[in-house]
């Protein structure tokens, strides 16, 4: 259900990067074919009209509903959600600390839905009316990432969270790579308003399963047998995660918590690269390649999918070191981590000299990204190590800065492109991506954790423990043997 839940959630928030391409008439860009499309890969001759598909001739059903947006709007627009999203990243982590994962998360996928049924009429109003209800909605949806890691703390023992993060959270990208090309067909044949609107409907039916079949805790599960319940919460207890309610946050613990801020800075690089990526690929097809809004919609989606393949690939890698105690956790994060950022960054760089060779292009953007799925066992699982009483709510910090670095990125490609759809400026786009991976990793490296810090710790006396990282039979552990906790050095 939470994987259907965050294909649904990303459904309803990436659609709007290639309906937008639909929804903005061809007067505003430099172009009538792309860019490329007077150029052969090398960027000196003439092309072949066969080498580039002109978007221009592509027919859709409201062709007549057009609007004369500059890429700066289109970046207002495209940046919108994140306003929102930024204000209820924290508060969606304690709310689900404190009364479950259940209705905080079901309703922001809800909202998603609702918004957009309401997406096209706003939209004939005016952008402004559009981002409104753009900001709304990530209003509700910002608690969607923190309310689920707050789920998984009580829910997935310490050796299976890598896969779960994997599986569940990047169901995100497997929604991304079958949002595109679906809204693409949908476009190509019954225009782009019945895109928001079948996506939209897809949420809400979601809803429904979700609210009668969810649980926020195990305990809380009128099916689940005995013997399951006593394994996840023996395995769960032996991670350093209280059922009690926690306390008040430890915010001055968190703000002095060099491994927090390590994982911070870390998802700052990250960040950039993948809100690039997400919100500005298929403008970047439309005015650079010049593909047709299906053929656009289907090669957007090649590196989520990669991505999606990258992050489950590296799970089940990172869990069978972790199993046979080939690698303790900090370095098993260490190399996942660095995988994630150093691959895309070197990928970035080859991307700047592809030129208008179209096959390169998508194939160095597919390895970038199937590479940045080891974030899944990098930095992004980090918080459970190190707090996984609080989990939620790093996690929302977390967030936010990824929300504000969300709308930024558009904006700043915006500025940086308008009226000019060219080579170059995408490059400078390109560019500013590589120094936020490097940087970013080269401080994750060196102040990560991969033990449970003592502010963690739901009693002021009670002693830090130490995650999982050997096999063990969590059946078998009680609760009384958690003094002297161990792990692979």
């Amino acid at each position: 259900m939470a994987w259907l839940g965050f294909i649904n959630l990303y459904m309803t928030r990436v659609n709007l990067s290639v309906i937008i391409v639909a929804m903005v008439g061809t007067s505003t860009s430099t172009t009538t074919h792309g860019y490329c499309y007077n150029y052969t890969s090398t960027g000196t001759t003439p092309a072949n009209e066969d080498e580039v598909t002109p978007f221009a001739n592509t027919p859709t059903p409201d062709q007549e509903t057009k609007f004369d947006w500059s890429e700066t709007i289109q970046g207002l627009v495209l940046g919108s959600f994140s306003y929102g999203y930024i204000m209820t990243q924290v508060v969606g982590g304690r709310l689900a600390e404190r009364y479950g994962a259940k209705w905080v998360f079901g309703v922001s996928i809800l909202s998603g839905g609702v918004a957009n049924l309401l997406a096209p009429t706003a939209a004939r109003l005016h952008y402004g009316v559009l981002i409104a209800l753009k900001v709304v909605q990530g209003f509700f949806q910002g608690v969607t990432w923190p309310s689920m890691h707050a789920c998984l703390a009580h829910w997935i023992p310490p050796l299976e969270r890598p896969r779960f993060v994997a599986s569940v959270y990047y169901a995100t990208a497997l929604g991304t790579a079958l949002t595109l090309p679906l809204c693409g067909i949908i476009i190509h044949t019954m225009g782009w308003a019945a895109a928001f609107y079948i996506t939209g409907s897809f949420s809400i039916m979601w809803c429904f399963l979700w609210f009668t079949a969810m649980h926020s805790k195990p305990a809380q599960h009128p099916r689940i047998s005995r013997e399951e319940l006593e394994y996840i919460e023996n395995a769960i207890r032996n991670s350093g995660t209280s059922n009690k309610r926690p306390p008040c946050v430890p915010w001055k613990d968190i703000a002095t918590s060099l491994p927090f801020w390590a994982i911070l800075f870390c998802d700052l690089g990250n960040s950039w690269g993948i809100s690039l990526f997400k919100a500005q690929l298929p403008t970047f097809m439309k005015n650079i390649l010049g593909f047709s809004i299906t053929m656009n919609s289907f090669m957007s989606a090649l590196p989520f999918l990669s991505r999606y393949l990258g992050a489950i690939t590296m799970s089940l890698l990172s869990s069978w070191i972790l199993k046979h105690g080939y690698l303790s956790i900090i370095n098993t994060r260490r190399v996942f981590s660095a995988i994630s950022q150093l691959v895309p960054a070197v990928m970035m760089v080859g991307l700047i000299y592809t030129g208008c060779n179209s096959v390169a292009t998508i194939a160095i953007i597919c390895i970038a990204l199937f590479f940045n799925g080891a974030v899944s066992s990098g930095h992004t699982v980090n918080h459970l190590d190190i707090a996984p009483n609080f989990s939620g709510t790093l996690f929302g910090i977390n967030n936010t800065l990824f929300s504000i670095v969300a709308f930024i990125v558009p904006i700043v490609t915006g500025m940086l492109i308008d009226g000019q759809q060219t080579l170059d400026q995408w490059r400078k786009a390109f560019w500013i991506c590589v120094p936020f991976y490097v940087v970013g990793e080269m401080f994750f490296l060196f102040f990560l954790s991969g033990t449970v810090q003592p502010w963690n710790s739901s009693e002021p006396d009670t002693p830090a423990l130490t995650p999982l990282t050997t096999t063990v039979d969590t059946s078998e552990i009680i609760p009384n043997e958690q003094d002297d906790p161990k792990e692979k050095l």
